[in-house]
């Protein structure tokens, strides 16, 4: 038997095709039995996903003639070719993968990064808006299919900034701009959260109501900017929606409250600036932005609080706690510091039932807090 006809029967391994691939082996690739492109990647990859990949498009459509059921086989990431080609904006590869079955443009990803995510999906969300349009063509309906985390093409493309894929997005599906994700977010809440203040814009020109949306857990699009730091989407949407900055969540806090508990100072010294009564605001506890900064070890935060309204220090919560008894526990030195230096006499408060912020840093052993106070109220410590 000839060497040719050894060669014709050898069934390749990933990494022999892949280097044929790589070293421009078209005709031996005409060549080689076609089981070889079912060969596999230790990550599950195939030659034809390879090819696709590297926008090979030449070696993909002899695959395609070839093997065309290899152009569906899912990487371990349950990823197909029509993935990452759509992904890297490999055009050419997509209209090949394309001649194989409509519905492969339907295929989700089984897990990693995106799981449930569509190959339009992953255009929108590296704005690739030629392959998104392709994709259009073949298969339209894929322009509404959400993750498995109920994102749809549109929400990722607004949180990524692509505006171009966006307003594509709009033109062919424009309920996709309200529709919400399993947590209730819609694409103006992920433009916030990553502040994408362009995709705001955009939403407001198209589907303004969308910025006042409450999540599942009742937050708006300013509550999720509040506590990411995006100073500027927060002050887009206060521009429009003014109110925004007192709408409570589930919960009651409103965005001086998170702002607070995440240390974006910038985004609470701009709530002040617009609405300052939000940082005596108390959540559903009785608890107001003075004691989650307490809580949180949010000591610039506190600060700023304290110089707007001294008297947050003091104000309890449904338990008679004050900021002292929150830093006492999560022994917060820098907190109780500065709790120290300006209302001590909330250190020896009492809340409903009778504990004292000593007690409780005793109790939780924390002891740096437990001899700042006690330095503080000049007491003997039991610790």
């Amino acid at each position: 038997m000839g060497l040719l006809n050894i060669f014709k029967k050898k069934t390749l391994t990933y990494d022999e095709v892949r280097e044929l691939i790589l070293n421009d082996g078209l005709q031996k690739l005409k060549k080689i039995s076609p089981l070889s492109f079912s060969a596999r990647h230790r990550s599950g990859d195939t030659p034809a996903y390879f090819a696709a990949e590297k926008g090979y498009t030449e070696c993909l459509q002899i695959i395609m003639d070839r093997a065309p059921n290899t152009l569906k086989i899912l990487t371990a990431h349950g990823a197909t070719p029509a993935f990452v080609a759509a992904e890297q904006g490999h055009i050419d590869c997509l209209k090949i993968i394309g001649k194989i079955d409509p519905d492969i443009f339907k295929i989700e990803t089984a897990r990693g990064v995106t799981p449930g995510a569509t190959p339009a999906y992953i255009a929108a969300e590296k704005g690739q808006r030629e392959c998104l349009e392709f994709i259009f063509e073949i298969a339209p309906e894929t322009l509404k299919t959400p993750n498995k985390n109920g994102r749809t093409p549109a929400f990722v493309a607004a949180s990524k900034g692509q505006g171009e894929c966006l307003e594509f997005l709009f033109a062919k599906a424009p309920e996709t701009l309200k529709t919400p994700n399993r947590n209730g977010e819609t694409p103006a809440y992920g433009a916030a959260e990553k502040g994408e203040v362009g995709s705001l814009k955009f939403i407001l020109e198209n589907d303004s109501d969308t910025l006042k949306t409450q999540n599942a857990d009742g937050c708006t699009p300013a509550f999720v900017a509040a506590e990411k730091g995006k100073k500027e989407c927060l002050e887009f949407i206060y521009e429009k929606f003014p109110e925004i900055l007192k709408t409570p969540n589930n919960k009651g806090a409103v965005p001086a409250f998170v702002a607070a508990e995440k240390g974006r100072r910038e985004c609470l010294e701009f709530i002040y600036e617009k609405a300052p009564e939000t940082l005596k605001t108390p959540n559903a506890n009785g608890e107001i932005s003075a004691f989650v900064a307490a809580e949180k070890g949010k000591k610039e935060c506190l600060e700023f609080i304290f110089e707007k309204f001294p008297e947050t220090l003091k104000i309890p919560n449904n338990s008679g706690a004050v900021p002292a008894f929150i830093a006492a526990e999560k022994g917060r030195k820098e907190c109780i510091e500065f709790i120290g230096e300006n209302a001590l006499e909330t250190l020896e408060i009492e809340n409903n039932r009778g504990a004292t912020p000593y007690s409780i840093a005793t109790r939780e052993s924390n002891k740096e807090c437990v001899e700042l106070i006690a330095k503080y109220l000049k007491m003997d410590i039991e610790m």
